[in-house]
C-alpha cells in the first residue's frame, strides 16, 4: 500500500546555487563541471560530494541530473544541499516529475527562484517506500541506457551500409552492374516531391507548457533513431488538437 505524506517543498529538501567558475578559471581534471543541463567539463578541484542532484537554475530548466562522482556544479544550476533523509534517487526522480520549468519566474532568461517552490505542498512516499521506488525505476534506466548503446551501435552499422551502397557505390553485385551516367542500372532519379505526398516545416505556434495533457515533440526531442521522450514536454489538449490542425503532431 501506498502511504503518502503531504507537506512542503521546503521540508522535503534543501537546494542550494552553485559556484562561480569562469571558463578561464577551469583546469583539466578528473571531476565533473556540471552546468544546467549537462556536463560541461572537467576540473581538478570539486566543490560538492556524491550524491548530487542537480536541475537548472538560469538558461535551461527542467533537466534533473543525477552525479554520483565528486563534481563542481555551476552556479547557473542549483543542486540539492541536504536530502533531509530522503533516498537521493527517489529525490532525483521527483525532481524529474515535477516539470520544474513550469516554475519559471525569469522575464527574459529563463529563471527558477527556489523561495517559489518553499511553500509548495508535496506528497511523498515513506522512506521504505523510496528505496524500492528508486530501485526499480534505476533499473528501468538502465536498461534504458543498454538500449540506448545498442541503437547507437546499429546507427552506426546503418550509416556505414549506407555510405557504402550509395556514395562508395559498392551495393550487392555492384561489380557486376554497368553505371549510366554515374547512376546504376536499375536505379532511378526522383524529385522529393515525385516520392512524398507533402513536404512542410512544423507548426510555428509555440503553447505553454503544463503539469499534464498531451506530449508534444519538438527538434530538442529528435534522435538519430526518432524521438526521445525522457523530456518532451507536456501542452494543454486545446492546443493539442490546435497543432493537429496544422498536421504537426
Amino acid at each position: 500500500m501506498n502511504e503518502l505524506k503531504e507537506i512542503y517543498f521546503k521540508d522535503f529538501i534543501k537546494l542550494k546555487r552553485g559556484y562561480d567558475l569562469p571558463n578561464d578559471k577551469i583546469i583539466d581534471g578528473k571531476y565533473p563541471i556540471v552546468a544546467s543541463t549537462a556536463v560541461k567539463a572537467f576540473h581538478k578541484e570539486y566543490k560538492v560530494l556524491p550524491p548530487c542532484v542537480v536541475t537548472g537554475r538560469s538558461g535551461s530548466l527542467g533537466e534533473v541530473q543525477f552525479v554520483d562522482t565528486p563534481c563542481w556544479v555551476l552556479n547557473t544550476a542549483l543542486y540539492v544541499k541536504n536530502f533531509n533523509e530522503n533516498n537521493p534517487k527517489y529525490v532525483y526522480y521527483f525532481l524529474k516529475m515535477m516539470r520544474l520549468e513550469i516554475f519559471n519566474s525569469g522575464a527574459g532568461v529563463p529563471t527558477l527562484n527556489q523561495n517559489h517552490l518553499h511553500h509548495l505542498k508535496i506528497q511523498i512516499h515513506s522512506k521504505e517506500q523510496q528505496q524500492q521506488i528508486a530501485q526499480i525505476l534505476t533499473a528501468y534506466d538502465d536498461l534504458i541506457e543498454t538500449n540506448n548503446q545498442r541503437i547507437a551501435t546499429l546507427d552506426q552499422l546503418v550509416q556505414q551500409i549506407y555510405k557504402e551502397w550509395f556514395v562508395r557505390l559498392r551495393f550487392p553485385n555492384w561489380e557486376n552492374t554497368p553505371l549510366h551516367h554515374g547512376i546504376p542500372e536499375g536505379w532511378e532519379v526522383k524529385s522529393i516531391g515525385e516520392i512524398c505526398i507533402k513536404v512542410t516545416d512544423g507548426s510555428h505556434f509555440s503553447p505553454a507548457f503544463v503539469p499534464e495533457g498531451k506530449p508534444m515533440a519538438s527538434v530538442k526531442d529528435m534522435q538519430s533513431y526518432g524521438f526521445s521522450l525522457d523530456k518532451i514536454k507536456i501542452i494543454s489538449v486545446q492546443d493539442f488538437e490546435k497543432l493537429q490542425l496544422s498536421d504537426c503532431l
